[in-house]
């Protein structure tokens, strides 16, 4: 009986350090502060917003830089890859990694936190945040703003200009893909605006439509 009760503790004990998240390395060290180290005329400012910090950059480079333009171009691709990265090593990118969901799914305030993997992704896929803000937070210890909706979140990512990037890279971590919202165009991924359920429903309305002019019900 001793001997079952010190294999249950155990398990217990396993079962709760695989819900620990991993301490992400100092901000030093993180994506984004090694992009804006490489400029050595460029003082990067941890509490300030990553799209403020560039914005401050891309002056630096219309005054310092032979090829001001050329120079942006490279810089804005660094950065939109530090973005990316920057999500990837806060958040996790094994779809599969409980503790990865968890961690997101608490900081995206989501109460009770699931204690699995298809619950914490049935409800992230739920919520709509600004993907530069998230990533901004966890250095910044603001807390990440939410929106009620797509139109709202599109809205206030226009206005912000903050656009997190789309690019094929994007798409590869498991949980950042579930957060993705298309803003501007025809979303890529495969799950949200875009899908095969939204597609299916605009073509029964674009139908609706038809018949009504038609004079059809």
């Amino acid at each position: 009986m001793s001997s079952s009760t010190e294999v249950g503790s155990d398990e217990r004990s396993e079962s709760a350090d695989s819900r620990r998240t991993p301490t992400p390395p100092p901000i030093d060290d993180m994506p984004l502060a090694a992009f804006f180290a490489q400029f050595a005329s460029f003082s990067f400012d941890e509490k300030q917003p990553s799209y403020q910090n560039f914005s401050r950059l891309v002056k630096v480079l219309k005054c310092d830089a032979k090829d001001p333009q050329g120079r942006i171009a490279l810089a804005r691709e660094g950065f939109n890859d530090a973005l990316v990265n920057e999500f990837n090593v806060l958040f996790g990118t094994d779809k599969n990694n409980i503790s990865n969901w968890r961690n997101l799914c608490a900081v995206l305030r989501i109460d009770p936190v699931p204690n699995s993997v298809k619950k914490c992704r049935k409800r992230v896929r739920d919520v709509y945040v600004n993907l530069v803000d998230l990533v901004d937070s966890q250095r910044t210890g603001k807390p990440v703003k939410l929106f009620a909706s797509l139109e709202d979140l599109r809205v206030y990512t226009l206005q912000t200009r903050k656009m997190f990037p789309k690019e094929t890279r994007a798409y590869q971590g498991g949980l950042l893909k579930e957060l993705l919202r298309e803003i501007t165009n025809t979303y890529f991924g495969n799950r949200g605006p875009g899908n095969k359920h939204a597609k299916k429903k605009e073509r029964k309305k674009k139908q609706k439509a038809a018949r009504a002019a038609a004079g059809g019900k």
